[in-house]
């Protein structure tokens, strides 16, 4: 790598992680011991509340003073302040926002209407910036995908679908994360394969254990599940 790309990486990289370093000015001073939730209460509202939140805001943010005005800043952390409590698993290929430590690309630090503090519904997030709109250019980088008027089908194939049915496998509604991992794993497209998906993919015959047979196999109802169910009682 030249010098121009490591420059041009490193910058990139400080401009991705400077939300995690932005230290703000408070419009008011206020004391150490103040109960922010009292003007900030819409921090602390969702049907998902982020533990640290209940217990206090001192738990991620310290209040500092400088030339009469008072600074909420993040906690010193070695990396990013979401490492100090989440250990982060370093995949074979990872996820460019969580390899880039961008948590908040996806996740609320305070709360959230949706599961794992996500911004979004699951396929929403994931669609901003992988779903292919017209005019677009394909890009190497971020590898986009064309679905139907809705979004509700149209990847891998044309009418396969990516939201609106049941998950055979879960039974929970389709979305991306039916098949991909949202981190990383080990294969291209960080892809699930039989250790990530529901059930016991070891105990199948060889040509089901990757993920697309083994999801069809328990949709055609050919996985013999049910008769292994009934053996097992």
């Amino acid at each position: 790598m030249n010098h121009f790309a490591k420059c041009r990486g490193a910058a990139l990289l400080l401009f991705l992680t400077s939300s995690f370093s932005y230290a703000g000015m408070h419009p008011i001073r206020v004391a150490s011991n103040t109960n922010c939730v009292e003007c900030h209460a819409d921090h602390a509202k969702g049907v998902y509340v982020h533990t640290p939140v209940k217990q206090g805001c001192l738990e991620c943010h310290v209040v500092t003073e400088r030339e009469d005005a008072t600074y909420i800043l993040l906690k010193p952390a070695k990396s990013v302040i979401c490492r100090d409590c989440h250990e982060m698993k370093e995949p074979m290929r990872a996820h460019f926002p969580y390899g880039s430590n961008m948590c908040l690309r996806c996740h609320n630090p305070h709360a959230a209407n949706d599961p794992r503090l996500l911004n979004a519904k699951v396929n929403e997030i994931c669609l901003e910036c992988h779903l292919r709109r017209p005019g677009q250019l394909s890009s190497q980088y971020i590898p986009t995908i064309t679905l139907s008027l809705n979004n509700t089908m149209g990847h891998p194939y044309e009418r396969h679908p990516v939201s609106g049915v049941i998950d055979p496998l879960t039974g929970t509604e389709m979305s991306c994360m039916s098949c991909h991992l949202a981190h990383g794993g080990t294969m291209p497209h960080y892809l699930k394969m039989a250790a990530e998906i529901p059930e016991d993919a070891l105990n199948q015959n060889v040509e089901t254990n990757d993920m697309c047979h083994k999801c069809h196999m328990r949709l055609w109802g050919l996985d013999n599940s049910t008769k292994k169910k009934k053996k097992n009682h």
